[in-house]
């Protein structure tokens, strides 16, 4: 026997969410997106190459300012 259970969201989930996201909350959520997600980056020069290179950087971007906010505040 197998069992599953099915989380269905509603618009106030959504709402919830982005009313209460805070800089702790981004930085968690930031840091759990794998390499994996967004592809790896070889720096053969060609373009899909760059551009997931660049989606890593500006993630980490993010994240360390974040961090770095939580930190001083």
């Amino acid at each position: 026997m197998r069992k599953y259970t099915v989380t269905e969201y509603e618009k106030e989930d959504y709402d919830n969410f982005v009313n209460s996201l805070n800089n702790e909350k981004a930085v968690a959520l930031l840091e759990r997106i794998d390499a994996g997600w967004i592809g790896g980056y070889s720096f053969t020069g060609e373009e899909d190459d760059f551009d997931r290179f660049t989606l890593h950087k500006a993630l980490q971007y993010a994240i360390d300012k974040l961090e770095n906010e939580v930190k001083n505040s």
